[in-house]
C-alpha cells in the first residue's frame, strides 16, 4: 500500500514539473507546422545564430542591413513577447539559392494569426 501512494505521489510530481516547463516554452509552440519559435534578434550577433541571415550579412552586396533587420523583426512581433517563427521557405536548390538563399518565412507566434 505504502508503495501505491509514493508511486502516486511522485507521479503527482513529475506531472506538476512537466507541466511547469511545457508552460514555459508554451508561447514557442504556437507557431505552425513547419515553422519554429526563435527570439526576435536585437543585435548581429543574435542574427548571425541564423545561418541565412549570417550569409545575407556576408553576401556583397548584402541584400539587407542589422538596422532593417531589427526593424522588420520587431514588426513580425506583433503581440510583443519578443519571439516569433520562422520557415526555411526554400530547399536551396537551382535557381532558389538566388532568390531565397539570404531569407526566411516569418511571422508572428500568436495562434490567433494561424
Amino acid at each position: 500500500m505504502r508503495q501505491v501512494i509514493l508511486f502516486t505521489f511522485l507521479s503527482a510530481v513529475a506531472a506538476v514539473v512537466l507541466a511547469s516547463g511545457a508552460a514555459a516554452d508554451g508561447h514557442r509552440s504556437s507557431c505552425p507546422n513547419g515553422y519554429s519559435g526563435h527570439s526576435v534578434p536585437q543585435t548581429e550577433v543574435e542574427m548571425r545564430l541564423l545561418p541565412r541571415i549570417a550569409a545575407g550579412l556576408d553576401a556583397d552586396p548584402a541584400p539587407y542591413t542589422v538596422q532593417e533587420l531589427v526593424d522588420l523583426g520587431n514588426l513580425i512581433d506583433e503581440n510583443q513577447d519578443g519571439t516569433f517563427c520562422l520557415k526555411a521557405v526554400s530547399n536551396l536548390r537551382g535557381a532558389s539559392v538566388v532568390q531565397w538563399g539570404f531569407f526566411y518565412a516569418a511571422r508572428d507566434n500568436d495562434t490567433a494569426a494561424s
